[in-house]
């Protein structure tokens, strides 16, 4: 018998009762994260678009095996004081580095999701020590920029505000993501363009930037930790081809391909995402 859905939005409010909600001044920006539950720390390192609540139901049942950290790009927030055209992804590794530091943790499992997946390649290759196994969701290591994506990376130039002010924004959203989300939760597609609306454009934007320049193929062979690879077989945003570069050329990558799952599966199957790396993580810790 299958559980009836999450109630999302209820979820994200336990969530928001829950996490304790920091700051940390790093050199290129106040940084907020979020931390939530008790046991070995797990950072989620998130995607180029959406909020915090939508990680909120995966984070909730992760926090009951780990202490979860939530962080935030630059330019998420107004008073961050981030220079964006200054920052580089080496500059979001170092910061992502310097959370841990400032933290005062000896070592750390990355959760990277989409453009995140990136940022956890490059901190398993600088650190292994401090990083000694990791998960990814929807992850590459080098992507070119969609049609749209490019239209919004021009436009992000010349728009202020969110993504909620881009011309045909839910139209975008759903050419690749509408078909993923289960006709048993109806009102869940609604909560993703809305969250996803109010990420800042200028903060896409950068992130945009950055993808259209960086390849971390050379580096995969390189990475000899544990890497859960997961991808949804039903992913329209990075395609199959990217999970099968990642299995092949990590080492010690471990494959979980989610049958007939979008890019979203924090979103639509935050239980089975969330089950999937948390018996990873522990699995491989014994």
């Amino acid at each position: 018998m299958h559980e009836p859905p999450i109630d999302f939005r209820a979820e994200v409010g336990e969530f928001d009762r829950r996490a304790e909600v920091r700051r940390w001044d790093g050199p290129r920006h106040r940084m907020t994260f979020r931390v939530l539950g008790e046991g070995p720390p797990l950072v989620l390192i998130p995607g180029l678009a959406s909020t915090y609540r939508g990680y909120a139901p995966t984070l909730l049942r992760l926090g009951r095996r780990f202490r979860t950290i939530q962080l935030d790009y630059p330019g998420e927030h107004p008073d961050d004081g981030a220079r964006l055209d200054r920052i580089t992804h080496d500059d979001l590794v170092d910061d992502l580095v310097g959370l841990v530091d400032h933290l005062g943790l000896a070592e750390i499992y990355p959760f990277g999701l989409s453009f995140g997946s990136t940022i956890t390649l490059k901190a398993l290759h600088r650190d292994p020590k401090r990083f000694p196994k990791a998960a990814l969701q929807g992850g590459f290591a080098h992507r070119r920029l969609r049609p749209d994506e490019r239209l919004a990376l021009r436009l992000g130039r010349r728009f202020r505000g969110d993504l909620s002010r881009l011309p045909f924004h839910e139209v975008g959203l759903a050419s690749k993501n509408r078909r993923a989300f289960p006709d048993q939760i109806p009102d869940r597609w609604a909560q993703f363009v809305e969250e996803n609306g109010l990420t800042p454009i200028a903060g896409m934007s950068h992130r945009l930037d950055i993808l259209d320049r960086l390849d971390l193929r050379p580096i995969l062979p390189e990475i000899r930790q544990d890497v859960l690879v997961i991808h949804g077989t039903a992913d329209r945003i990075v395609p199959w081809t990217h999970y099968e570069e990642l299995v092949t050329c990590l080492p010690r990558a471990w494959p979980a391909p989610m049958a007939g799952v979008g890019h979203q599966p924090h979103w639509t199957h935050p239980e089975w995402l969330a089950r999937l790396v948390g018996d990873f993580l522990h699995e491989t810790s014994e």
